[in-house]
């Protein structure tokens, strides 16, 4: 399955690298960073690290430190900036209206490579994408009168997302020009040079994610935020990359119980993108909850890790009133797994787990009891920090285990 794919692709990229007198890693290809990044690889879906205390980011070079923690970022300027929030890469549309622009400014270029350049420094890893617009926007977006934006029977623009620094309304993504104007902005992304991709939001529409691949081509990434909708998979499997697992397996918010997404939906959702989407395949699985819940982190954490090569995040709930997707940075993300060595293997006691190059991941699902693991040798559990050769991963949890030297 994945693993055997990555594994054979790992060794291939390998040679290719060290034959060709294993170059600075600064020109590791799309393919190669994505297939040798380390594990866990951990994404950041607009917004930053916000862990001050840690993570200081009051200078410029310590804001692209934090960024270039992750493996996979994407950013959007228009609603970003609307909320004040820095952007890590930083291209921004050259047009008064930014949905009307079909280029970016010189000068956002130009920070825009400088700032990228120093980040692939740090992770030679990391891989970008950029947000275009597709169903609903702010105010500002477009002029009052555009045919872009949605109408009601009244002549007045329909209202769209209700959680923005102003009013945002929704896009008329029918709209065949406008359409086409999706595609430009995606095609001007890419021949910017700086992102590796272009992500759709809003579990995105068939037409426009058809129109996006043609405007952008077959080698440039595409991801869009699906959740766990494996009917959406299905259906854009031949034109994308990736999926944003946007998830609240825990409820909406501590006093809302109402999921996005349950862990077994997840999970199942996350095997079938793994072996169906195109490659390079980047899926990013995402969960809400309170900062201090560590363990629905490790819950997320080793769930991407033993059910796909991809990305993991736990942020914040969407609902709360700061900017969507901020988040601490965990021990269990700082981490050395390197590659795995094949795919998930499930014990008779149901729990899951996959084996490391510098460890072994263990995930227990749903429903499941506490399970005592044991190594021949002695290995170090990350989230208590006991060395020994017998440890117990509680129920619907996980653990990251790193062999000892």
């Amino acid at each position: 399955m994945f693993g055997s794919l990555k594994s054979k692709l790992y060794t291939a990229l390998l040679l290719t690298v060290c034959t060709s007198g294993c170059a600075d890693e600064q020109t590791l290809s799309l393919e190669e960073r994505v297939a040798l990044k380390n594990y866990p690889a951990v994404f950041q879906a607009w917004n930053p690290l916000d862990m001050p205390s840690q993570y200081p980011a009051e200078t410029h070079q310590a804001f692209l430190d934090n960024a270039a923690k992750h493996n996979l970022l994407w950013e959007e300027p228009v609603s970003q900036l609307g909320f004040d929030t820095k952007l890590a890469i930083g291209l921004n549309w050259d047009h008064e209206f930014p949905g009307l622009a079909t280029s970016f400014t010189e000068n956002s270029l130009n920070v825009a490579q400088e700032n990228l350049r120093y980040m692939l420094s740090k992770n030679p890893h990391m891989v970008t994408l950029f947000e275009v617009r597709w169903r609903d926007a702010p105010g500002s977006y477009l002029p009052e009168d555009s045919d872009f934006w949605l109408r009601n029977e009244e002549g007045q623009r329909v209202a769209g997302w209700d959680g923005g620094p102003e009013p945002y309304y929704m896009l008329n993504y029918k709209h065949e020009a406008f359409q086409h104007r999706i595609g430009e902005q995606a095609r001007a992304v890419i021949e910017s040079g700086v992102y590796d991709g272009v992500m759709l939001d809003w579990s995105g529409y068939l037409p426009i994610v058809k129109l996006v691949r043609e405007y952008i081509g077959d080698e440039a990434l595409l991801t869009v935020n699906i959740h766990d909708d494996i009917n959406d998979g299905e259906m854009y499997k031949d034109y994308i990359n990736g999926a944003f697992m946007e998830c609240g397996p825990n409820g909406r918010m501590p006093q809302n119980k109402t999921k996005l997404c349950s862990w077994e939906s997840m999970a199942k959702a996350l095997e079938y993108f793994e072996s169906n989407f195109r490659h390079p395949t980047v899926n990013a699985l995402e969960a809400w909850g309170l900062r201090g819940d560590v363990r629905s982190m490790r819950r997320v954490t080793t769930l991407g890790l033993t059910h796909s090569d991809g990305y993991v995040l736990f942020a914040d709930y969407n609902p709360m009133p700061t900017p969507d997707h901020m988040h601490d940075w965990y021990p269990e993300w700082s981490v050395k797994l390197g590659q795995p060595n094949g795919d998930m293997a499930v014990l008779s006691t149901g729990i899951v787990y996959r084996s490391f190059e510098n460890g072994v991941v263990y995930y227990n699902p749903p429903g499941s009891q506490a399970v005592e693991v044991k190594f021949q040798y002695p290995h170090k559990s990350v989230s208590s920090g006991d060395i020994g050769v017998s440890f117990v991963v509680g129920g619907e949890d996980g653990e990251i285990f790193i062999r000892m030297p």
